[in-house]
């Protein structure tokens, strides 16, 4: 059998990619342009073309697809006309599973994250994984792979509702927040989709969720529940965060976990490493493992990724695009940093999303000195009315204690280096091509030393 996938470039498209190549199978692909995702298969083995034409499918290929590829993609179109079998990455992915047991991390917020540090720990400890991730594992060197082990963990989106298809074993889910109410319509809809989700997993003593989360807690899931609720099976009693490491103190089971030790930063993370920490003691594995695992861990492409430092500048990227991601995200940053000044510079992603989370936003960045907002990045959307810059600018600055700033999209890292000063952080924040603002920025602050030395 022979695979192609319609824009192989993107970070869940990829991961697949990657597992089919290590099971054996041909995988072309194209997207719309290059980049290092797209080169990395290449050296793995992967046919990718640049530009989507119906001369890049491969005689009796099947071809994959997802969400993202428009109905009216050359490809997609020449598929269907010729008769090819064309399956969504999601039916991919649920076949992928099949044969292992499904570790699935669902949830609004925390699932790449939570995602990465499960298959850390489990690669570190010896159960050698499969893992389909929407990041970049820093300790791996990649967001998917195959392994010899029995499980397989998959980072279970709702976006599209196709987190409903994948076969669970057990999971962890982070909590529930209203997005992606473009496809749900109602939060009521998005609550139902979670509870049929849990409802599928199959083994309740490998089911963990928040109990700090509103929604979850009201879903009385089966299961084992985690935070630091008194009510949670398994609670988080206190924890610090020591520049950028964490420790926590865990009960659980009539026994008291101390100091547990995590490289991330923000007590959501407290959250998510207890949930992996509690799922890796229902696997079987040893405390002192565990402990080792967490520790060694060092992160996740685009969460808190650290990009560089020029001139006494620090730069960080993050994926961040909803206002309750935005918020504990930079309080963790700016408790890591002390008096250091954080600049946030932020790319709003989705109109609907925009509409939908516009109160939110008017308090997402209180820890940041200074705000940077840009240009929304529609992601394929046409514009609402009423919906627009100027008025997430207004929103913001309604509530916000430091100066905000509107800067255009277009030579943004130009601008944002006119107003550094030495010692100062700045992250940049979006699901969009903002991630490419912080490379740019520290080649021209690098380039400035250069001249200036």
């Amino acid at each position: 059998m022979h695979y192609h996938f319609i824009a192989i470039g993107g970070i869940g498209m990829s991961a697949l990619a990657r597992i089919v190549l290590s099971r054996g199978f041909p995988v072309s692909g194209s997207d719309h342009q290059s980049s290092a995702i797209t080169e990395s298969l290449t050296k793995e083995g992967a046919y990718i073309s640049i530009g989507y034409t119906a001369e890049n499918l491969p005689e009796g290929a099947i071809v994959v697809y997802s969400t993202a590829v428009l109905n009216n993609n050359p490809e997609l179109l020449a598929a269907k006309e010729r008769g090819f079998t064309i399956i969504h990455r999601s039916e991919l992915l649920r076949r992928l599973i099949q044969g292992k047991k499904g570790l699935l991390v669902a949830g609004t917020h925390g699932k790449t994250t939570t995602s990465s540090l499960l298959t850390h720990v489990l690669h570190e400890c010896g159960m050698a994984p499969s893992y389909a991730i929407g990041g970049m594992i820093h300790s791996l060197g990649n967001n998917g792979g195959e392994g010899f082990g029995d499980y397989f963990i998959a980072e279970a989106c709702e976006s599209d509702g196709t987190f409903l298809d994948y076969p669970g074993f057990g999971g962890i889910i982070t909590n529930i927040d209203k997005d992606h109410l473009d496809y749900w319509k109602t939060e009521e809809a998005l609550v139902q989709g979670f509870r049929t989700f849990i409802e599928g997993i199959t083994s309740k003593q490998h089911i963990l969720f928040c109990a700090d989360d509103e929604r979850l807690s009201r879903m009385s899931p089966q299961g084992i529940s985690y935070g630091f609720s008194r009510r949670a099976m398994a609670r988080i009693s206190q924890y610090s965060q020591q520049g950028w490491t964490l420790f926590f103190d865990l009960e659980f089971q009539g026994r008291t976990f101390k100091d547990i030790e995590v490289t991330l930063i923000g007590r959501h993370n407290v959250l998510n490493s207890s949930a992996v920490f509690v799922l890796g003691l229902q696997l079987g594995i040893s405390e002192t493992s565990l402990r080792s695992a967490l520790k060694s861990f060092c992160g996740v492409g685009r969460r808190v990724e650290k990009r560089g430092d020029a001139g006494g500048v620090t730069i960080f990227d993050d994926y961040g695009h909803h206002p309750a991601e935005i918020v504990t995200t930079l309080e963790a940053i700016k408790t890591a940093i002390g008096k250091r000044r954080l600049i946030a510079v932020f790319q709003p992603h989705r109109y609907t999303r925009t509409r939908d989370c516009l109160e939110g936003f008017s308090e997402a960045f209180v820890h940041a000195d200074l705000m940077c907002l840009t240009d929304i990045y529609s992601a394929g959307e046409l514009p609402i009315s009423g919906i627009n810059v100027e008025t997430l600018l207004e929103t913001i600055r309604l509530k916000q204690r430091g100066e905000v700033l509107y800067m255009p999209r277009k030579n943004i890292s130009i601008q944002i280096r006119g107003i550094l000063k030495q010692g100062d952080v700045v992250v940049t924040i979006g699901a969009g091509d903002i991630t490419k603002v912080g490379a740019e920025l520290l080649e021209q602050l690098q380039e400035t030393i250069a001249t200036v030395s």
